[in-house]
């Protein structure tokens, strides 16, 4: 675990989260315009529009934080407004990213599916990116586990303090404990490379990107199950199940809607 990545020369520290955050964020970006200039999309209308998606990524990811730790914005309202990389949810910044970039493709007149599938292998490295982060940075970790693979964090670590919690008389023993980010690295940089495949193979628009969707979500599901909730985390439990298993359901209700419109015959 190494939450500081490195001190620059005035002595400011660098920590891993914030550092692999904004990779993920100028990846994301500049990966898709390169995409998207490839498959002969505008470039002022999508950096417009990916500007925008990235600001509503950061405004959607920090709500959803906001709305699931309560408690802790309430204690420390100045971080409902900090600008650096901690206190956000995934789910929150795609949603609203998502949201923002359908709203713009249709004012420019482009084709939303088209740079649905255009940006989902962009984003699976994002998201491996963000994950190295999670992981150097020794959060979001998982419960005890005595597999093989099992990642053992320092003492007073994060997973150690949660630990304590429990068997305090472990003072000086940290037990290992699943890897989750690395299981979302993993399950991320495989359905990217799923929805490069399925480009390439010149799948009906918007497969790639909903497949993607899909698989996620219901990765995301069973990863829940393995990850400790945050310390401050005051929502329903059910809230985030909940949430994939809605992505899921309307991924699978769109994959259906489009192949039945693809296939449905052309009328004179």
């Amino acid at each position: 675990m190494h939450p500081i990545l490195f001190h620059l020369s005035s002595g400011t520290a660098i920590s891993s989260y914030g550092f692999f955050m904004t990779v993920a964020a100028i990846v994301g970006f500049c990966g898709t315009l390169f995409v998207a200039r490839y498959r002969g999309f505008p470039m002022r209308r999508v950096g417009i529009t990916l500007t925008a998606m990235l600001v509503a990524a950061f405004v959607g990811g920090r709500l959803l934080n906001i709305l699931v730790n309560r408690q802790a914005f309430l204690t420390h309202p100045e971080r409902m407004f900090a600008l650096d990389a901690s206190g956000f949810s995934l789910y929150g910044g795609i949603m609203l990213a998502t949201l923002a970039g359908w709203i713009l493709l249709r004012h420019f007149r482009l084709d939303a599916w088209k740079f649905a599938d255009t940006s989902t292998p962009v984003l699976g490295i994002s998201i491996a990116l963000m994950r190295i982060g999670c992981l150097l940075n020794g959060c979001c970790f998982g419960h005890g586990t005595t597999l093989p693979w099992g990642v053992s964090f320092p003492v007073m670590s994060q997973a150690h303090r949660y630990q304590l919690a429990t068997h305090p008389d472990d003072l000086f023993s940290v037990t290992p404990v699943h890897p989750t980010e690395l299981y979302e690295l993993v399950a991320a940089l495989a359905l990217s490379g799923l929805a490069s495949f399925l480009t390439k193979k010149h799948a009906p628009t918007g497969i790639p990107f909903l497949s993607f969707v899909i698989l996620f979500s219901f990765f995301r599901l069973g990863n829940s199950f393995l990850r400790v909730t945050p310390p401050f985390f005051d929502a329903p439990t059910f809230l985030y199940p909940t949430l994939y298993l809605f992505f899921a359901a309307l991924g699978t209700a769109l994959i259906v809607r489009r192949s039945n419109a693809l296939q449905k015959p052309l009328t004179a």
